[in-house]
């Protein structure tokens, strides 16, 4: 309930604003319906095209909306800034504010830029209205730049770390290897290994057909025949 009053006086408090001020035309949006507006605010587009025609309605509304813009009341200043129409640096600044309040970051963005790229040229707040709210630009608008587009930054995923896996190439270090398992001994037979037998001696030559054979030592050769 307390919004909707809320809401009525800022909208009847512009309205007035733009009547009592006279003297040239208005914002091509004076008299749209604050649903289409915010929804064109979202857009993140130019919608503010008036310039010296509007100067004198801004002069008038500009305290308001910077009111609004300290107390965070982003619809509203979106509201007051889009009726008035009126261009320059300052103005561009608040509907970037506006936006990024109601999380519309893609057209709070691009009504930075948009800000950024008037500041310092012949129709910038510091030189046509000479109402710059006590916001210093373009230092202001690239502040909240950077802010808006780190959250637009899609995050990361971080990725899972895997475990190194040694060069098989390399020796292992002997300090990083893991102690040794301790050695089993072997079951002990208790029954005697037999000996091997010696193996014939290979290089004796075996004998030799022509040569004749040994004499064994008993042999007495007999004496010879007497005639």
């Amino acid at each position: 309930m307390h919004s909707k009053l809320w809401r009525g006086v800022v909208d009847g408090l512009v309205c007035f604003t733009l009547a009592s001020c006279g003297g040239g035309g208005s914002g091509r949006l004076a008299n749209s319906a604050r649903p289409d507006l915010l929804t064109l605010l979202q857009s993140g587009r130019p919608v503010l095209d008036c310039r010296k025609d509007c100067l004198s309605q801004w002069r008038g509304v500009q305290p308001n909306a910077m009111q609004l813009d300290a107390s965070g009341h982003w619809s509203d200043l979106a509201v007051v800034v889009m009726r008035t129409g009126y261009q320059d640096d300052l103005s561009l600044y608040y509907l970037g504010r506006a936006a990024e309040g109601m999380k519309f970051y893609s057209a709070a963005a691009s009504y930075y830029r948009q800000s950024m790229e008037l500041s310092g040229t012949s129709i910038s707040c510091e030189n046509l209205s000479h109402l710059c709210g006590g916001v210093t630009l373009p230092a202001a608008a690239a502040g909240r730049l950077a802010v808006v587009q780190l959250i637009l930054a899609p995050t990361k995923p971080r990725r899972a770390r895997l475990p190194a896996i040694p060069n098989p190439a390399t020796p292992p270090n002997p300090s990083e290897a893991s102690p040794a398992a301790p050695a089993i001994a072997a079951p002990i037979d208790a029954s005697p290994t037999p000996s091997p037998t010696p193996a014939a001696n290979d290089s004796t030559p075996p004998p030799s057909a022509a040569s004749p054979p040994a004499r064994s030592p008993e042999y007495i050769e007999p004496p010879p025949v007497r005639q």
